[in-house]
């Protein structure tokens, strides 16, 4: 069973390992750069920066009244927060609309992507077996019409017992037969006028149906459905006239079409399975990868340090950040 979807999964996690491989070399140039600029102030300790530009350009160890303002301003701000990677919304939600996971795994949240995967995979297996049983099913139930029922038997019943059905039918311009049927005249029934047959069926009343052409997935349903096409089975009287009564062949194929409708209906059960799952599962890695942006912030701390101006306040910055 081939999965739908698979190769472009593996190719978008191809995609975003890309990327993340690209994200990490970034950090870590950016972190080399850092420790290199931490490294080069402490070896300079003649020039000391405490990254307000109104101090490091403008001010002096005596100007009190400059430092003042700049602590309170900074003191103004007691904690800043920030976005790191922030993952997309609308692009989650369109990995998991493709493929029900995916946008889960792109914001990181392992768990429910394997689980909607899961029921992705799980839901095209059972689906296709009970396909797969229905058209199993319905080539058995098929084959078992062809060999034991007859429309041509079904039709010389309805000639036969048409001045009973429809006392003041005038039937003199029917002909429901090309030729004589005789014994060989088996599927696809070519020896049967079809359009006279469901004509004269259309003038009896106790008739509610009309037999369809040989072949139509209706025509295997109504001869197991309907009682008025039973004397088309091999097991019926063609010369009883009561119809209404069938012998139990006719109900055993009426089960035997049921079984792979209700195996076909299983399988519909789950395709609809599949298309709600793509869709929460857009929906949820949207939400996720929200949530994921609110969570991933840096947070930015104001310290005290001691300066050759006095004491000065400095930012502190944490990112976080998963590998």
């Amino acid at each position: 069973m081939v999965i739908p979807f698979r190769r472009p999964f593996q190719l978008r996690l191809r995609l975003i390992k890309s990327i993340s491989i690209m994200i990490k070399k970034y950090f870590i140039l950016a972190s080399l750069l850092g420790i290199i600029s931490v490294t080069w102030a402490q070896e300079n300790s003649s020039l000391y920066l405490t990254g307000n530009p109104a101090v490091d350009f403008f001010g002096s160890p005596h100007s009190s009244t400059t430092l003042t303002a700049v602590v309170n301003q900074q003191l103004e701000v007691s904690q800043i927060s920030t976005s790191g990677e922030k993952k997309s919304p609308w692009l989650a939600g369109l990995f998991s609309l493709l493929v029900p996971g995916a946008g889960e795994v792109y914001t990181e949240n392992y768990t429910k992507g394997a689980v909607f995967f899961g029921v992705e995979v799980t839901s095209w297996v059972i689906a296709a077996i009970y396909n797969n049983k229905g058209n199993k099913q319905t080539e058995w139930f098929e084959d078992y019409a062809n060999k034991y029922y007859s429309p041509v038997k079904y039709a010389q019943w309805v000639w036969r017992y048409v001045g009973v059905l429809a006392p003041e039918l005038d039937t003199s311009g029917y002909h429901l037969f090309y030729r004589d049927p005789g014994s060989d005249c088996g599927p696809p029934f070519d020896c049967l006028r079809w359009s006279e047959l469901n004509r004269l069926e259309g003038e009896v009343d106790v008739f509610t149906h009309r037999l369809p052409s040989y072949g139509e997935q209706q025509y295997f349903e109504l001869i197991g459905k309907y009682k008025q096409f039973s004397k088309g089975w091999e097991s019926e009287d063609p010369f009883e006239q009561d119809h209404l009564t069938p012998e139990e062949q006719f109900y055993f194929y009426g089960r035997e079409f049921n079984k792979a409708d209700k195996y076909y209906k299983v399988a519909d059960m789950f395709i609809s399975v599949i298309v709600a799952n793509h869709i929460i599962s857009a929906v949820d890695a949207f939400l996720s990868a929200s949530r994921y942006n609110e969570n991933l912030n840096a947070e930015v701390r104001m310290k005290m340090h001691s300066t050759p101006y006095g004491y000065l306040p400095t930012a502190e910055a944490s990112l976080k950040y998963t590998f």
